[in-house]
């Protein structure tokens, strides 16, 4: 009986031991935590880009995705390597590294200043995490190498141990109060008839999915009541006269050889106009945004910090 307890003691150690082992080398592989992946690889960092990195309210991969505040980046690694060879970088690589660390210093020819420090509030992605993103890009027209990734590993700042402090409106309100005045369609001026957001609404102008987990408030603020003053590449105003002599304010929905569709503000309803070549006589870019630049007018103290508070709340 002793024997038999022996043996079977030992037997339940080894399988113990045997589990531990098995365990640990999933751990250190990213196959534990019920299936997710982690670590510095494509996978990981693709559900970062789509995930919590928030990659994607600013950018689009070939059709997934319809921000338009960022350059699509299907085929991003053979156009890093154009604009590496221009500014005399190692590798598209290295460009893709500058670009995310100090994404001030490389702005893509018709776009504005507004990509975040990805390791600062609010998004705060780790070094291993934005790794994990950038393996991920080489495979958007390349081949991961992580050992290439890996080298750039002190070039990226861990994420910023800065305190954050939740913003607080000048007034009491609630998140719910401005997203009632976001979707009211019965006002003159409504910001659900030109943005989407969560799946409803109009794209007239840029999607605002996620907007509260890339945006400042200071910039959520100044976007709507100095509208303006950074506006977004693809919802810039056209000027279009006609062969007739009629003239439209409006923005460019699509263009093609055969057509060009305009979206018009007419006393706050959004009318599309259709425009065949032979009938356009003139067709200018403005740099006056089709946002009305008077909220503070067409709004109460407390509804335009309502929309702001409830726009942070879209994480």
């Amino acid at each position: 009986m002793r024997s038999f307890l022996n043996a079977v003691v030992f037997t339940l150690f080894v399988v113990g031991f045997f589990a531990y082992v098995c365990m640990y080398v999933t751990g250190l592989s990213g196959g534990g935590d019920g299936g997710a992946v982690t670590g510095v690889s494509p996978e990981a960092g693709e559900k970062i880009f789509w995930g919590e990195g928030q990659c994607h309210t600013c950018h689009s991969i070939g059709t997934s995705g319809s921000a338009t505040r960022g350059p699509n980046q299907e085929g991003l690694v053979s156009r890093a390597e154009e604009k590496a060879k221009e500014r005399g970088l190692s590798s598209g690589l290295e460009y893709m590294v500058e670009a995310i660390v100090d994404p001030d210093k490389f702005v893509a020819e018709g776009y504005d200043k507004i990509m975040p420090k990805v390791y600062d509030p609010p998004i705060m992605l780790g070094r291993e995490k934005i790794l994990a993103v950038l393996s991920f890009l080489q495979t958007l027209g390349g081949e991961p190498d992580i050992d290439a990734v890996m080298k750039f590993k002190d070039k990226i700042p861990e994420a910023s141990k800065k305190k954050i402090i939740p913003w607080v409106p000048p007034i009491e309100v609630e998140p719910k109060e401005g997203e009632l005045v976001f979707f009211d369609e019965t006002r003159d001026v409504s910001c659900s008839k030109c943005h989407v957001l969560s799946g409803k609404g109009s794209k007239v102008g840029p999607e605002l999915t996620g907007i509260g987990a890339v945006q400042t408030p200071q910039y959520l603020i100044e976007s709507i009541l100095k509208p303006s003053e950074v506006i977004v590449k693809g919802f810039e105003t056209m000027y279009l006269i006609t062969t007739d002599g009629m003239a439209y304010n409006g923005i460019i929905q699509s263009q093609s050889e055969e057509e060009v569709v305009l979206l018009v503000d007419e006393e706050g309803e959004i009318v599309e106009y259709v425009f065949y070549p032979d009938e356009i006589e003139q067709m200018q870019k403005q740099d006056i945004s089709m946002m009305p630049g008077n909220f503070s007018e067409l709004l109460t103290t407390k509804e335009f910090y309502g929309v702001i508070s409830f726009l942070l709340s879209q994480k």
